[in-house]
């Protein structure tokens, strides 16, 4: 008879025995699914135990009946020999029964023999059978033991488990309620800041005036009340500035919705013509927002046809008020002495001097550098054609201008002073060219006002 592995045992208590924390909680499905095979081979064991029982005892019934069969041979034989000695004795029987007893007795003889045999042959199946029942029995017993030590750890494995998947529940449900707690405190902050921000737009317009006014106080600006402003339409605060109104008109979200406050102020713009009518307004004109709505703007300047408008917040106020109030400073030029207007005089007069005859020197040598470029088309195709290529081939890259960096005039006098060094070495002489140029007419004849720029194809 074939007995079946125990394969899927041995995987069990292997699967087991190597299962960690993390496959408690999510690999548990593969070892019901080993448990199910494993327990299935189990039944599969008890059953071929019990057919090993059951041949066994059916062997066991065939030797009794073979000790019983001998038994009674030997019975016959015992039977057979006292008659064969009763005839020798009593000389009763012919010598043809005699040999007829002698055989029959060989016969008996035989079968005993045969049947010792068989007793032999089966005592020793039985002892064979008893020996592998014997072991299937400790087999057996150990499977069971196993099973029975790893049905108990699995007991508490799963114990194990449904505590951690307790306590992971529990976890859960505090990182839940912690979640809806911050949630909440910071749906609460959000409600608070923003009435907050409410609060500020409401007294957006009387803090803005009692800004102004304290800035005006500590500068002495003169600051107009709404009842003394000459023209109608009262903004909320205006200053006079160098003999003009500047206008600061305090405005903030009409709604919760910032949004829209964008288009509302682009609208306020608009609506800032009605005083720029006016006169004496100045044409730069103030929009005083809360610092709060910055993030919700992206244009801080409108440049409108006869006026602009900045957007401004209340940290701006006073820079912006301090520039304008420098500006005053440079419209008493009535307060410089004589001396100090003619040097102011002279040094305007030089900048626009040099500047048109800068202009008019670029305008000679472009109409000189014209004429060498068309002079250039008379050359031959193939030199004509060889000069293109290296035209394309060089670039010039003059030096960049940075934001952040000053031309020096000591350096600008150094590169001069370099040139003309360069040019004494090629006997150039710069001071003839310079005196020429100082000797050519800067205006046409009874024309001061234009620059003259001298037409090449009119030159003599």
């Amino acid at each position: 008879m074939v007995i079946s592995t125990s394969d899927n045992l041995r995987a069990l208590f292997e699967n087991i025995k190597s299962l960690g924390f993390f496959g408690r909680l999510f690999g548990w499905n593969r070892i019901l699914v080993i448990n199910s095979a494993a327990v299935n081979e189990l039944n599969t064991l008890n059953t071929e135990l019990n057919a090993l029982y059951e041949q066994n005892r059916m062997i066991q019934n065939q030797l009794r009946a073979a000790f019983q069969e001998m038994d009674h041979q030997k019975s016959l034989f015992s039977d057979l020999r006292a008659d064969y000695e009763i005839l020798r004795n009593t000389n009763i029987t012919t010598s043809q029964e005699l040999r007829n007893r002698e055989v029959e007795l060989g016969s008996l003889s035989e079968s005993e023999h045969q049947n010792v045999q068989r007793i032999i042959t089966l005592d020793k199946e039985i002892n064979q059978k008893n020996f592998e029942l014997q072991n299937f029995i400790q087999e057996k017993i150990e499977k069971e033991r196993q099973l029975s030590a790893f049905t108990k750890a699995d007991q508490q494995k799963q114990e194990q488990y449904e505590h951690r998947i307790t306590e992971l529940n529990a976890l859960k449900k505090q990182l839940d309620d912690d979640r809806i707690r911050l949630q909440q405190e910071r749906e609460d902050a959000i409600r608070t800041g923003f009435e907050k921000m409410k609060t500020t737009w409401k007294n957006h317009e009387k803090n803005v005036e009692e800004f102004i006014r304290g800035i005006c106080t500590r500068h002495q600006i003169e600051y107009i009340d709404k009842e003394q402003l000459p023209f109608p339409g009262k903004p909320d605060n205006t200053l006079k500035i160098s003999g003009e109104f500047v206008i600061f008109d305090a405005k903030s979200p009409l709604s919760d919705d910032l949004g829209n406050f964008p288009a509302y102020i682009k609208a306020q713009t608009e609506q800032l013509k009605k005083y720029v009518k006016e006169k004496g307004v100045n044409k730069s004109l103030f929009l005083v927002i809360p610092t709060n709505t910055l993030d919700c703007i992206d244009q801080f300047y409108y440049n409108l046809a006869d006026y602009v408008v900045y957007i401004v917040t209340t940290d701006a106020l006073e820079p912006v008020i301090m520039s304008l109030k420098k500006i005053e400073d440079y419209e008493f030029t009535e307060q410089l002495s004589p001396e100090e207007r003619e040097n102011i005089c002279r040094v305007i007069g030089k900048f626009a001097h040099a500047t048109k005859r800068r202009i008019q020197i670029d305008s000679y040598f472009c109409g000189e550098f014209i004429n060498i470029l068309n002079n250039c088309e008379c050359l031959p195709d193939e030199i004509l054609e060889k000069t293109v290529e290296f035209e394309k081939s060089d670039k010039m890259n003059p030096p960049l201008e940075k934001r952040a960096k000053i031309i020096s005039p000591v350096q600008l006098r150094k590169d001069v002073r370099r040139i003309r060094q360069e040019a004494d070495a090629q006997d150039i002489d710069t001071g003839v060219s310079g005196a020429v140029m100082e000797k050519l007419p800067l205006y046409r004849t009874g024309d001061k006002s234009t620059l003259y720029i001298q037409d090449p194809e009119k030159r003599e």
